[in-house]
């Protein structure tokens, strides 16, 4: 069986070759010394913010590629999430120029044709659409969150696996791998919404992916032996966070995990980002599945849908808690939906339009407040609010570096900080608006004893409107000697170590 399986990888290498590039956008990204954060290749703090775009392989076309990723690029995104088989028909219905990913739905037997010119028809195929797809997103310096197949095709619910062995696993993923091995934006994501241990041999064929892909990208094929992980990035997608699987395992290099779409103020996005930053031979951990903007909740029409306080919350919760960014997610977006598409969970605006949501104009105020402060040292303390931390589900949370304080309040509540935690004998505080990104300053203090905010309205016209659901704020407490940049101008922020 191995001499088979060596002679069929070779095989398929031979007829789908290798995609590289001359000039990359990007950087490599690899986990930082301290185990919490991720870092480019010259040791920069890279802070993710994704965006959910699940169907992309599947259902756009190269138009509409360009379209989405600029606009997004345009919105402060620098990660898309998307699926190589994917979920929904993505072996059976052909994508935007008639092609399905595999013969015969054999995850071993890639469909590949001589050539890649789009004109001609017969010859642009499924494979070479992905890498139009990820060049395209390389070229405007943004990553691609790679899912090599939802996990429906490993362990099933409501299908039958692709994969039967673990042997098929190691094939598939060492043709991604050696595809694109020169690609420097992309990010592994194995799994799909599927706990790996569904099946009872799903951990087993998981791994075999990962194995397969890393021996693919240092241009090794064998089933057997041991393996490099060094030159990828992995992780591993569903609802519970991979720390619970694989922690110690060599191929993940940081944990994923999703606060998902079942209620309002869901807890999780902060309560499983903390668990992972405490737990010993750290991992970096991020959101990565969080309630999707427009989603109804807890996928009932009646219920009403997540917006972008919602959005704005997990997002905040999730980062302060300890993870290293976030990912952002619309149903609309992530489906496509558009015109002659049967929607999937209700989805009911089309996806060029959802793109504008305010929520997704929003996040980069986030990723503009932490990328104007050093990044690596930064923590999340919830020791230092003394009183007005809330009940969970309006719960103030903090996070810190040597010489700055951001505390999230999501409801307006005041909050009392104990003082002394950073650097300085007195600190500038003010007011971050997560709607609008503006600063508003308010004052000076001395750096010791304890000291009381109490937000402001949420807007001149609404300036009586002071507490409740939408009227969250950033508190930021800076070491005076620190001279750091007003985040609302992004321009002026420096990637500090």
């Amino acid at each position: 069986m191995r001499n088979i399986i060596l002679v069929f990888i070779g095989i398929n290498l031979l007829n789908i070759s290798a995609f590289g590039q001359d000039k990359s956008q990007t950087s490599r990204l690899k986990v930082s010394e301290n185990r919490h954060f991720l870092v480019d290749e010259k040791n920069n703090p890279f802070f993710w913010l994704g965006d959910t775009a699940w169907e992309m392989f599947h259902r756009l076309d190269q138009n509409e590629v360009i379209y989405y990723l600029e606009t997004r690029k345009n919105q402060g995104f620098n990660i898309v999430q998307a699926v190589l088989l994917s979920e929904f028909e993505g072996l059976s219905v052909p994508n935007a120029y008639g092609s399905v990913p595999l013969i015969d739905e054999d995850p071993t037997k890639f469909a590949t044709t001589e050539g890649d010119d789009v004109a001609i028809k017969n010859e642009y195929d499924y494979w070479d659409h992905a890498d139009f797809i990820i060049e395209q997103a390389d070229k405007l310096g943004i990553y691609v969150g790679l899912l090599p197949c939802w996990g429906e095709y490993v362990t099933p619910r409501e299908s039958v696996s692709i994969f039967k062995t673990k042997e098929q696993a190691y094939i598939f993923g060492n043709i991604l791998g050696k595809r694109y091995q020169k690609r420097k934006n992309i990010v592994w994501i194995l799994g799909g919404d599927r706990l790996p241990d569904e099946s009872s041999d799903g951990i087993a064929i998981w791994r075999s992916m990962a194995k397969g892909i890393a021996d693919g990208t240092n241009d090794v094929s064998k089933f057997e032996g041991e393996t490099d992980y060094s030159s990828t990035l992995m992780t591993y997608h569903c609802f519970a966070s991979s720390s619970q699987w694989f922690h110690k395992e060599d191929w993940l290099d940081f944990h994923m995990w999703g606060s998902y779409h079942s209620d309002f103020n869901l807890t999780r996005s902060y309560e499983q980002a903390e668990l992972d930053w405490n737990l010993s031979d750290q991992k970096p951990t991020i959101n990565g599945e969080p309630a999707y903007e427009e989603h109804f909740v807890n996928w009932l029409e009646n219920n009403g849908q997540f917006q972008a306080y919602d959005v704005r919350q997990a997002a905040y919760w999730s980062v302060f808690g300890g993870a290293f960014g976030h990912t952002y997610g619309c149903h609309p977006v992530w489906q496509f939906f558009d015109k002659g598409r049967i929607p999937i969970s209700f989805a009911n605006k089309y996806w060029k339009n959802a793109l504008s949501d305010e929520g997704a104009s929003q996040l980069k105020y986030l990723k503009n407040l932490i990328e104007s402060r050093p990044m690596l040292d930064r923590i999340p303390d919830q020791s230092i609010i003394s009183k007005g931390s809330g009940n969970p589900g309006n719960r103030a949370i903090a996070t810190r570096g040597k010489n700055y304080i951001f505390v999230y309040i999501p409801t307006g509540n005041p909050v009392t900080l104990k003082m002394g935690q950073i650097s300085g004998e007195t600190v500038n505080a003010s007011w971050y608006d997560p709607r609008t990104g503006e600063t508003t300053k308010i004052g000076s203090f001395k750096n010791s004893g304890e000291l009381e905010f109490a937000p402001k309205g949420i807007s001149k016209e609404l300036s009586w409107l002071r507490s409740g659901r939408g009227c969250d704020w950033v508190l930021i407490v800076d070491d005076s000697s620190a001279g750091f940049a007003n985040p609302s101008n992004p321009k002026t922020n420096i990637n500090r170590n």
